[in-house]
C-alpha cells in the first residue's frame, strides 16, 4: 500500500473516532480539521468551525487570560502541551476536559501547525470533586472527633478521680457510724426493748449494704479504666481462688460446686476474678429455699456460626465457651438482658440482698475481653450465664 493510501486511511479513521475531539490546526491556531468526536464533544459542525481560530472553544475568562495563545507558544517550545481544564460547547455550557496539543512539522522541519486532541472528563472531575469534598468532610469530622475524644479522655479521668475519692471518703464515715452504732448497742444492751433493738440492726444492715455498694461501685470504676497489663491466665487457677474466698457463703449453704476442665485466655487477671467471684457469689445469694444448691462451670470451644446472637463478621472465629449453671429461684428470660445493667436487681425481695453491680462488672469484664455474656434461665429452674472469650 503506498504511503498516500497510508495517510488516506489514517485520515478516514481519525474522523471517524467519536470517543475524542481529534482535529488540525494551523501555525495561528486556525482550525483545519474537524472529526466526528469534535462534532459530538462540542456541537459545532466541520462547515461552523473550519476557518476559525480556536478561540471559539475556550471560555471567556481562559480567553481574557491568554489561554489559547499560551497553550501554543508552550506546545511549540516544549514539544507538547497536556492539561486539564475548562472548555466551552456551541451551547455554551462549560465542560472539564482533558486536552494534549502537539506541534505538527513539514519535511523541512518547518513548522506548519498543531493536532489537538480532547477528551470530556466531566463526570470524572465531578466524581473527584465529591470524593475531595468527602474527604475533606472526612477530615473535619475527624478533627473535631479528636478535639471530643480529648475532652472525653480528660473529662472521664477528673470523673474517676473524683469518683475514686468520692468512694474512699463515703467509706470512712460509714465505718464511723457502723463503729459507734456497734459500741452503742453494746452499751444499752440491757436497757433495750426488741424494737430498739431491731431498729440498730436494720442501721448495721443499712450500713453493711452501703459500704458493698461503694465497694462495687469502686470495682466498677477500676474496670471502667480498662484492660491494664495482660498476662496468660488459667482460669481454672482463678475459679479455685475464687471458691477459698466463697468458702464460708458455700459451706453455710452446703452448696455443691462442681468445675471441668477450664482454659488459659490472654487478659487481666484481677478482672478474671471479679467476673468468677460475681457469677459464683450470684448463684450462692439466689438459692431456692431447701433446695441444695447445685453450681457448675464448664468450658469447651466452638465457633462463632455456631452461636445464632454472634455479628456476621466474627463467625468464622473461635471462642471458648465458659458456662456457669446453677439451680437458684431464676427468672424471667425477656428479662435476661436488663440483669447486666448497672443498679438492675429483678428480685426486690428482701431475702435476697444486693447492690446490683456486680453483673454489671460481668459485663464490663467480658467487653474488655471481646467477648459476649448472655444468661438463660426458666423461673424456678435456675440460671445459667453463657461467656464467649475469643481463644488467644
Amino acid at each position: 500500500m503506498s504511503e498516500k493510501h497510508h495517510e488516506y486511511f489514517f485520515t478516514k479513521a481519525v474522523a471517524e473516532v467519536k470517543g475524542f475531539s481529534i482535529f488540525m490546526l494551523d501555525a495561528d491556531g486556525i482550525i483545519k480539521t474537524w472529526n466526528n468526536g469534535c462534532e459530538l464533544m462540542k456541537g459545532y459542525t466541520a462547515e461552523e468551525v473550519i476557518g476559525q481560530n480556536f478561540d471559539i472553544l475556550f471560555p471567556e475568562f481562559l480567553k481574557e487570560q491568554g489561554l489559547h495563545e499560551k497553550e501554543r507558544q508552550l506546545a511549540k517550545e516544549n514539544g507538547r502541551y497536556e492539561t486539564e481544564n475548562w472548555r466551552k460547547r456551541k451551547s455554551g455550557e462549560l465542560f472539564w476536559a482533558y486536552v494534549v496539543l502537539t506541534p505538527v512539522y513539514d519535511d523541512n522541519e518547518k513548522h506548519t501547525g498543531f493536532i489537538k486532541i480532547t477528551q470530556d472528563q466531566t463526570e470524572k472531575k465531578a466524581c473527584l470533586d465529591q470524593l475531595n469534598a468527602n474527604i475533606e468532610e472526612t477530615k473535619a469530622i475527624n478533627e473535631k472527633l479528636e478535639v471530643i475524644n480529648s475532652e472525653l479522655i480528660k473529662s472521664n479521668a477528673i470523673l474517676e478521680e473524683f469518683a475514686y475519692a468520692s468512694s474512699h471518703d463515703l467509706q470512712a464515715p460509714l465505718r464511723k457510724i457502723s463503729v459507734f452504732t456497734e459500741r452503742l448497742r453494746a452499751e444499752l444492751s440491757e436497757q433495750l426493748n426488741d424494737e430498739q433493738r431491731n431498729s440498730f440492726n436494720r442501721i448495721n444492715r443499712s450500713t453493711v449494704r452501703m459500704l458493698t455498694l461503694i465497694k462495687n461501685l469502686l470495682n466498677y470504676s477500676s474496670i471502667e479504666m480498662g484492660m491494664g497489663n495482660l498476662q496468660e491466665i488459667d482460669l481454672n487457677t482463678e475459679v479455685k481462688e475464687v471458691l477459698e474466698d466463697l468458702e464460708l457463703e458455700i459451706a453455710e449453704k452446703s452448696t455443691n460446686c462442681q468445675v471441668g476442665k477450664l482454659p488459659a485466655i490472654k487478659g487481666n487477671k484481677q478482672q478474671c476474678q471479679q467476673l468468677f467471684q460475681n457469677l459464683i457469689g450470684n448463684s450462692l445469694k439466689y438459692t431456692k429455699p431447701g433446695v441444695t444448691p447445685e453450681i457448675e462451670i464448664s468450658a469447651y470451644q466452638i465457633k462463632g456460626s455456631e452461636v445464632k446472637r454472634l455479628p456476621v463478621e466474627v463467625e468464622d472465629k473461635m471462642y471458648h465457651l465458659i458456662q456457669v449453671k446453677d439451680n437458684g429461684i431464676g427468672f424471667e428470660q425477656e428479662k435476661a438482658k436488663e440483669i447486666f445493667k448497672v443498679f438492675t436487681r429483678l428480685n426486690g425481695s428482701s431475702d435476697y440482698t444486693g447492690s446490683g453491680v456486680g453483673l454489671s462488672i460481668v459485663q464490663k469484664v467480658v467487653d474488655n475481653h471481646q467477648g459476649y455474656v448472655w444468661a438463660e434461665s426458666i423461673p424456678g429452674e435456675g440460671a445459667t450465664f453463657k461467656i464467649l472469650l475469643p481463644l488467644s
